[in-house]
């Protein structure tokens, strides 16, 4: 202690015994560590407090949606959270056999269940990740939730149950049999005996996930 100064460390040197001598005062470094913790935890909120209310200031995107034969709409809050998983998605879609138009002469059936079903994966992963914050707090991811689940469950999951299993089976054998030999996987898959309903099926599926990368295109550009 120095008049009404608290010293933390305190350091003093001999000359005549050559000896270096430092304290610390634990009472005050435990008061300076205390002042350092509540004043980050301080900052932190304020922070938060600041983003969560720049969000929900923000005008959200409307949205109408055609799923099935029903049109529904969707208020989607350009949070920054939201941005980036409509963003994660969109670069899903438009990157593989999703939101590319289908070419029944030149795309493989089985690739393009590959690519439906890392839609599948990607979207349940991003749905996972939200935080309790936005799902509790502020409700800010509520409608791109819903939209989300629903381009799954009722866009795509209907054809998948009709179809995917039954003709991923049928093609496999067939690729095993000697007729096969020599053929490109799009010959073979056009003597399927449903070809022609899954393709019709295949094509309603794949003008919807074009139309749903459009609509996340409106959020991430806050656009209508």
């Amino acid at each position: 202690m120095v008049g009404n100064k608290v010293q933390i460390i305190d350091v003093s040197f001999d000359k005549i015994d050559w000896v270096f001598t430092m304290s610390i005062s634990v009472i005050a470094l435990a008061i300076s560590v205390l002042l350092i913790i509540v004043g980050y935890q301080i900052f932190k909120y304020l922070f938060n407090w600041k983003k969560n209310n720049v969000q929900n200031e923000i005008v959200p995107v409307k949205l109408k949606y055609k799923l099935g034969n029903a049109e529904i709409e969707y208020e989607v809050k350009r949070s920054y959270q939201n941005i980036e998983i409509a963003h994660k998605i969109y670069i899903e879609l438009i990157t593989r056999k999703a939101a590319i138009e289908i070419d029944k002469d030149k795309d493989v059936i089985v690739e393009v269940y590959n690519s439906w079903y890392s839609l599948f994966q990607v979207t349940r992963e991003e749905l996972k990740q939200l935080s309790g914050n936005l799902l509790l707090v502020n409700d800010s991811s509520e409608s791109l939730i819903k939209l989300l689940s629903d381009v799954l469950n009722i866009g795509l999951r209907p054809h998948l149950t009709e179809y995917q299993a039954k003709f991923r089976k049928w093609y496999q054998e067939k690729l095993l049999e000697d007729e096969s030999n020599g053929r490109s996987p799009q010959q073979i898959q056009k003597d399927y005996d449903d070809y022609n309903n899954l393709i019709n099926s295949m094509k309603d599926v794949n003008r919807l996930l074009i139309d749903y990368a459009k609509e996340l295109k409106k959020i991430i550009k806050g656009k209508e």
